[in-house]
């Protein structure tokens, strides 16, 4: 009984235990680790009822040796186990509580094969972890300072790309003192890319990128940081009839181009951008050769190639009051009430970033978490109407003169050259203006922003809320796209920042970066409380099992009997029970034998042949302990 009873309850525990190591795990193999599962219910189930029969046993004989039960009650006592009718003998019920309600446990223990086999479940759930990400890009702008178009660099046999294109004042067939090279234009791919992005609305994702960063099968996300330029935007003006205050630059204050009126309720544009105003010009001497080789001899003037200033991202709009409302028409008489004109300007300084990227189910999003403006790009502020007259054919005032970007300053050069490329390309997409016309329909349109995500196609082209803001994010997606063109001169290494990354992935220790990896899969569940309450109820009604089968042993191990077939005959063999009619015939010499009370005790044996299993001596009888017929047994 103790053994089977501890039998029952290691198995319960190693159920547990079991289970607590598959919680949380990948759903693998569910049919087997269910079928293990179940075993180990079946049997702490068959532990634990076992223990509870044996009890059961030792209460039906302590009952028959303390009570005169009817043979139908009897009947039942030993066959309730087996028989489910046998609960409806009340007489036993009655006399036999305890083993009545033992036999009761034993008739529901297979319930706990099924309400443990519920306790384990399989739902999808997010695992996350930390982990070093193979693949993981960053920007290093300072590769701009040392490329050399002549002899350009590269990594896994492929050329880098600049970000820039250059013309040069060296002959081809001559090396004379004092040449440079000097910028032009952007280059061709980040032109592309950028623009991919602009129409995207979006940062470009380069091809498979987070199957090699992350894994198959696995989202992730991590945080570089980085040096690029970025737009310090300050909003001047907000609300109709406002005045726009002045934009003050490190280097100087400048006046706006044009002022609220410009824009609705007042004027009729919803949407002006003026980006152009002191733009580097392409064509830097009149008379140039291929290459823009100037065909004049040296000496040069001081400010050829010279970046004079980063042009200021002027912008009006109007806003919408709500903007959950579509857009009046001129005609409503919400017209005047509907918007709020608002002007800002952007200026293009170096800013150290932080970014969070995350690749969610093939999606990247990012998130600037930090952004600290260190310094103008340029120094300069633009003086128009003033003519430049130092030789060169861009006329272009910026003052101070003495922070004019240089050629001769080969690596400052080349790097701001590169932030020119990019602010460059933004500018001439968000530059141009949105007309509301009272007598057309349909706004008149002069501006790529349409193309992007500052405008809203579904409101009659209106820009979008917080232009602002968004105009800060949309540079920012340009400059985080150049990652999807992994052959672009900045893009380096996250966990190698001086190392030009190139198109190949590196999956060695060193170029492997923190990441956090997370993916949604089915997992095992474990109900650890469920399980517990099934098992704890089992357990504890068959703890109780057991004292009271104890009970029934009392101090006399003579006392434990089972209920086998030969255990039945030894306690029926006695000769009293010869004078019932078990025929069942209720006319018989002894009448209805199934009402007869019977009980278990010392019964009196005639001296003969079952002398031989008397176990004393009483007035010269043997005696025994047998089943006898009420008056002739004695109990206990």
């Amino acid at each position: 009984m103790y053994l089977f009873f501890g039998f029952g309850l290691a198995c319960a525990i190693g159920h547990h235990v079991y289970y607590t190591r598959l919680d949380g795990k990948p759903a693998a193999d569910q049919l087997q680790m269910l079928r293990y599962g179940m075993a180990l219910s079946f049997a702490a189930k068959a532990g634990l009822s076992a223990a509870v029969l044996v009890a059961f046993h030792q209460r039906i004989w302590m009952t028959v040796r303390t009570r005169l039960l009817s043979v139908a009650a009897v009947d039942a006592l030993f066959s309730v186990t087996e028989d489910l009718a046998a609960f409806l003998s009340w007489e036993m019920v009655k006399n036999a509580k305890v083993a009545a309600g033992l036999a009761l446990f034993i008739w529901l223990a297979p319930l706990m094969v099924i309400l443990t086999g519920n306790t384990l479940l399989v739902e999808p759930a997010t695992t996350t972890t930390q982990d070093a990400c193979p693949g993981v890009r960053s920007l290093n702008f300072t590769f701009e300072e040392t490329y050399d178009w002549r002899r350009p660099s590269s990594v896994d046999g492929l050329l880098e790309i600049p970000l820039s294109l250059w013309n040069t004042t060296k002959p081809p067939d001559s090396d004379p003192p004092g040449w440079f090279d000097y910028y032009t234009a952007p280059h061709p791919i980040l032109e592309q890319t950028a623009t991919i992005g602009a129409f995207l609305q979006q940062t470009v994702v380069r091809k498979n990128a987070q199957v090699e960063t992350c894994g198959s099968g696995w989202n992730c996300s991590f945080e570089i940081s980085f040096v690029a330029p970025g737009y310090k935007c300050t909003e001047l003006a907000s609300g109709v009839g406002s005045r726009v205050k002045d934009l003050i630059q490190e280097s100087g204050p400048i006046s706006p181009p044009f002022d609220t009126d410009v824009l609705i309720p007042v004027g009729f544009h919803s949407y002006y951008a003026f980006a152009t105003g002191g733009d580097y010009s392409s064509t830097q001497m009149e008379d140039v050769g291929i290459g823009g080789i100037p065909k004049t001899p040296p000496p040069y003037p001081r400010n050829f190639g010279a970046l004079r200033t980063e042009p200021v991202l002027w912008v009006g709009y109007a806003e919408l009051v709500d903007p959950s409302k579509p857009a009046p028409l001129p005609t409503s008489p919400d017209w005047k009430t509907s918007f709020v004109p608002k002007i800002f300007a952007c200026e293009n300084y170096e800013a150290s970033y932080t970014v969070r990227f995350n690749y969610t189910d093939g999606t990247l999003l990012t998130n600037t978490t930090s952004l600290s403006f260190l310094s103008p790009v340029i120094n300069t502020t633009y003086r128009p109407h003033v003519d430049a007259s130092d030789g060169t054919a861009d006329n272009v005032t910026a003052i101070p003169a003495g922070n004019y970007v240089l050629p001769i300053d080969t690596a400052h050069y080349r790097r701001t050259a590169a932030y020119h490329s990019l602010s460059l390309l933004v500018r001439t997409m968000v530059n141009g203006t949105i007309n509301i016309d009272k007598t057309i329909a349909n706004p008149v349109v002069n501006t790529g922003a349409i193309q992007t995500k500052l405008i809203d196609p579904e409101n009659r082209y209106f820009p979008r809320p917080q232009l602002q803001t968004r105009m800060q994010r949309f540079y920012e997606d340009i400059i985080l796209s150049m990652l999807s063109r992994t052959q672009f001169t900045p893009v380096v290494w996250a966990a190698r920042p001086a190392e030009q990354s190139g198109t190949a992935l590196q999956t060695g220790e060193e170029y492997r970066y923190p990441c956090t990896k997370s993916r949604t899969a089915n997992v095992y569940k474990y109900q650890v409380r469920d399980l517990w309450i099934v098992y704890g109820i089992a357990i504890l009604l068959s703890f109780v099992g057991v004292v009271a089968g104890q009970l029934a042993i009392g101090d006399d191990p003579a006392d434990v009997r089972d209920a086998a077939w030969s255990s039945i005959v030894a306690a029926t063999r006695g000769s009293a029970l010869d004078r019932v009619n078990w025929d069942g015939r209720p006319d018989g010499p002894a009448g209805n034998p199934m009402a007869m009370k019977v009980g278990y005790g010392v019964v009196e044996t005639p001296t003969g042949s079952d002398a031989a299993m008397s176990t004393g001596w009483d007035g010269g009888k043997p005696l025994t302990y047998g089943f006898g017929l009420e008056g002739q047994v004695r109990q206990r």
